[in-house]
Formats: C-alpha cells, sequence, structure tokens
C-alpha cells in the first residue's frame, strides 16, 4: 500500500516534468528555410513531340513536330537574390511560353497576360483542388508579392496583368482558353 501511495505522487512529478521539457523543446524546433540546389550546370526539360504517319504503306512517310524548352536549375542559393531570381526566371519564361502559343497559332502575349491574371485572382482556398496540370500552370505564372519588380519596363507588364481586377477574358479577348480550363 505504502508503495501505491508513492507511485501516485512520483507520477504526477514525471508528468509536470515532461510537460515543461515539452514546452522547452518546442521553441527549439524552429529551422531556418531550406533550398532545393543542384550539381552545376543541371538542367530540366520539357519536350512535346507529335509523330503522325500516313495512310499509305508502313515506313512511307512520318512526319515528327518537336517543340521543347529547357531551364538551368540553381547550384547555389544567396537568401538575399530569392526575390530577384525569381523575378528573372519569369523574365525568361514568360517569353518563350508566348513564342511557343504563337507558333501554334494562338495569341502568344495575350494568352500569357491572361494567365497571369487569373492566377493572380485565384483565391487560396482554390489553389490545391486542381489537377496536377492546372495547378503547374499556377506555380508557373505566380508572381511573389515581395515589393520586387522587374528589371526590364516590357517585363513590369506581367507584374500590371497579375495584379489586375475584373474579367481576364474580357481583359484579354483573343486568348480563347484558360488555364483553368485545360483537362489533362
Amino acid at each position: 500500500m505504502e508503495r501505491f501511495y508513492l507511485l501516485m505522487c512520483v507520477l504526477p512529478c514525471l508528468q509536470i516534468c515532461q510537460v515543461a521539457s515539452a514546452e522547452k523543446y518546442q521553441h527549439d524546433l524552429v529551422r531556418r528555410k531550406r533550398y532545393l540546389i543542384f550539381p552545376q550546370g543541371s538542367n530540366v526539360q520539357l519536350v512535346y513531340c507529335l509523330t503522325i504517319g500516313a495512310y499509305a504503306r508502313d515506313g512511307d512517310l512520318v512526319l515528327g513536330l518537336t517543340a521543347a524548352l529547357a531551364w538551368e536549375l540553381p547550384s547555389t542559393i544567396d537568401s538575399k537574390l530569392t526575390g530577384q531570381l525569381h523575378r528573372r526566371t519569369r523574365a525568361v519564361i514568360y517569353p518563350k511560353i508566348e513564342a511557343f502559343l504563337q507558333s501554334t497559332g494562338l495569341d502568344g502575349r495575350s494568352c500569357v497576360m491572361r494567365a497571369l491574371c487569373e492566377a493572380g485572382q485565384r483565391s487560396t482556398s482554390e489553389i490545391g483542388s486542381g489537377t496536377f496540370v492546372q495547378e503547374l500552370l499556377h506555380a508557373v505564372f505566380t508572381i511573389r508579392s515581395d515589393g520586387t519588380i522587374f528589371d526590364n519596363e516590357d517585363n513590369q507588364q506581367y507584374d500590371y496583368a497579375y495584379r489586375l481586377n475584373g474579367n481576364c477574358a474580357a481583359l484579354y479577348p483573343t486568348c480563347k482558353h484558360s488555364i483553368y480550363d485545360l483537362n489533362f
């Protein structure tokens, strides 16, 4: 019986010590932001290939179309430059997307601007609810709101389109497709 009373006295003390130590360690769990870096010279490529065969004997005629984009991956990270790097990569990729869309017969500039407009107006509750391709396109067309601006005046139009309020389809009528209406 004596052991039971001793145990009943010691258990609450252990519980209090455990709670106090958990509160102490909760402050120690903060870590600095980590970044993904790659070996020098690494890149990622997006390649689209379309092969069309003719209605004839096998091997007579095959037409192949290929479109490719390549991006250099970061090999070092400087925390002071992350905002500027974000803008620079966007300033490189948006004209390439415009040129690609233009080559397919679409108004590339208008479609990029519409995509930026739609990405800027997307509510936080909608983020993560689309398909993989829709979320990937949303990430590509999202511009940070950290106070940095594009270096080039022509590229500052991307910021303007991203901050627009209104009907994006009406603002950019020559682009008939929304990045959120794509069903992949």
